[in-house]
């Protein structure tokens, strides 16, 4: 990865940033959420209990976190990757996993002087697991790829191999 790409990196990274500040920034609280899926569910023709309306709300409030604290933690590793290791770097991933954890608290904290918004470091753990696990897939895709890469340079080196070999 070139300078050029690192400043790109950086760059999707802080903008990412931002888009997580900017949506805690505005006063979504639960209701507004809960009528938002409600009116969804309505024009699809699904009918839920109310108890069952509040959890699958829950859930994808919650899923929401940890899917932009995944992102954030994938864009923070690639802009610290070191540029000559293709391989999983450990390093990277570390301060990428703090850094998201860091970020995380400052949003919590930044959510307490919002109006309808409360701080909670339950959240805090929710955002630090998505970026846990989006680092985890991240080194997944390099595992699979470096693996299913070694794989054919295998096949083909056996091939060009057989393919000198003179006719007995």
């Amino acid at each position: 990865m070139g300078f050029f790409a690192r400043r790109i990196w950086i760059l999707l990274a802080a903008t990412w940033g931002l888009v997580i500040f900017d949506l805690s920034r505005a006063p979504y609280a639960s209701a507004s959420s809960r009528r938002f899926l409600s009116l969804a569910l309505n024009w699809l023709s699904i009918s839920i209990l109310p108890h069952s309306l509040g959890l699958l709300n829950n859930l994808l409030r919650k899923s929401a976190h940890i899917m932009e604290f995944a992102v954030l933690a994938v864009l923070l590793y690639l802009s610290l990757k070191p540029t000559e290791d293709s391989y999983w770097s450990q390093k990277a991933s570390f301060w990428a996993l703090l850094a998201s954890g860091c970020y995380s608290l400052a949003d919590e904290l930044h959510q307490v002087f919002i109006p309808g918004r409360h701080a909670s470091l339950f959240d805090c753990l929710i955002d630090t697991t998505g970026a846990l696990l989006g680092l985890f897939v991240l080194s997944s895709l390099i595992f699979v790829m470096r693996w299913k890469h070694a794989d054919t340079a295998a096949f083909t080196a056996k091939h060009l191999l057989r393919w000198n070999e003179t006719p007995r």
